[in-house]
């Protein structure tokens, strides 16, 4: 085995699911999915075209996110507007 393939097991994922994000955060997938749409959460990237494309969320951003308090990054404050 070379070093490249001993440290792959200990390299986590960049892009993470919404199962393993909302994991990653101690919340359930449908709370995960409402904090992304209304800006509690750092949103996440869509993967590929057409009616369902995949949905992965940045585990760096998670964390930092974590990092700053879990302040909510929408800034409408409560606002009704385009939504």
């Amino acid at each position: 085995m070379t070093e490249a393939t001993t440290a792959a097991p200990d390299i986590a994922p960049e892009l993470l699911t919404e199962r393993e994000a909302a994991a990653l955060l101690g919340i359930g997938t449908r709370t995960l999915w409402g904090w992304a749409r209304s800006g509690v959460c750092p949103a996440p990237r869509k993967l590929g075209r057409g009616l369902r494309p995949s949905v992965r969320y940045s585990r760096r951003e998670l964390l930092r996110w974590i990092e700053a308090g879990c302040q909510p990054l929408d800034c409408r404050n409560g606002a009704r507007g385009g939504l």
